[in-house]
């Protein structure tokens, strides 16, 4: 047999060995959810889309079949919540950070992130931070002679048929420091969208609906800064139009009541990781959302 055939048997092993370690984690986690039974999942979710329940912060895995994205990273003292999943998972590798800004509740458990796991690429916006957990965030990627890109300009990417828009910030300068600068997500696989807004606030807010770049409705939209009221936070909702909405946020620190009727009237199915981890499966055409 020649060297190429053997490599390209290795190959073909290891997709199987992915797509199968993929579908009997979903398999455990829907068996572990509340009412939910495992012939419930969908058959064969190309997409897994995990909100981790880290209190009022964000910390979101996207996983392909091939390839795994964490975008934010939650706190420094919820970071356990990831290590125990990527440990369950047997996930060593990450093939994106994305840290859509550097608040503590999205940057805290980066360095830890950095420090545990390979990172191939990571994606930030261009501005710089004071704050403590930002600092520790930048010596463990000096600590790993790891360079972020600091994204100016609409990136754009593919991970196994999941078509990735990153949408930068348009000023240099905000009045709210840090939640403006958020980098926005799109994500399109077969026939869902899905939108991650980081913590937009009313400024950004208005850039999203005034953009071209991209169609502001999506399926599936991960409610902007914990579900916080905006004086244009209706009209982006509307504009958004999403059928579910996932809102990180705390019971000590729960969403706008405002937000929550706003989406009310929308008719979406709003989940709240208030209430545990809520993963989305998606096959391209259809999808399912489970709680813990």
């Amino acid at each position: 047999m020649t060297e190429q055939k053997i490599k390209k048997q290795r190959m073909t092993k290891q997709k199987i060995i992915k797509r199968c370690s993929l579908f009997i984690g979903i398999l455990l986690f829907v068996s572990g959810c509340t009412g939910v039974h495992p012939e419930a999942a969908l058959e064969n979710p190309g997409v897994r889309i995990t909100f981790f329940d880290v209190g009022k912060g964000d910390a979101i895995l996207v996983e392909t079949l091939e390839h795994t994205m964490l975008i934010d990273a939650g706190y420094d003292d919820t970071y356990k919540v990831l290590q125990d999943y990527f440990t369950r998972q047997g996930i060593h590798k990450l093939d994106y950070l994305v840290i859509t800004h550097f608040d503590k509740d999205h940057v805290g458990g980066a360095d830890r992130v950095v420090r545990g796991l390979e990172v191939d690429q990571i994606l930030q916006p261009d501005y710089e931070s004071e704050a403590g957990q930002y600092l520790e965030y930048c010596a463990a990627l000096e600590a790993k002679g790891l360079q972020p890109e600091l994204v100016t300009e609409p990136l754009e990417f593919t991970l196994d048929g999941a078509e990735f828009y990153v949408y930068p910030p348009k000023e240099e300068s905000y009045e709210e420091e840090d939640n403006d600068f958020s980098l926005v997500i799109s994500m399109a696989y077969g026939e869902k969208r899905f939108l991650f807004t980081g913590d937009c606030e009313e400024v950004r807010l208005d850039e999203l609906m005034e953009q071209t770049d991209f169609d502001l409705s999506h399926d599936v939209l991960k409610v902007p800064h914990h579900g916080r009221k905006e004086d244009n936070s209706e009209e982006f909702l509307r504009a958004a139009a999403p059928e579910q909405a996932v809102i990180t946020s705390s019971e000590d620190k729960p969403a706008s009541n405002k937000v929550l009727k706003a989406l009310e009237e929308l008719g979406t199915e709003v989940y709240l990781t208030s209430e545990g981890t809520v993963t989305c499966l998606c096959d391209g055409s259809d999808l399912q959302i489970l709680q813990e």
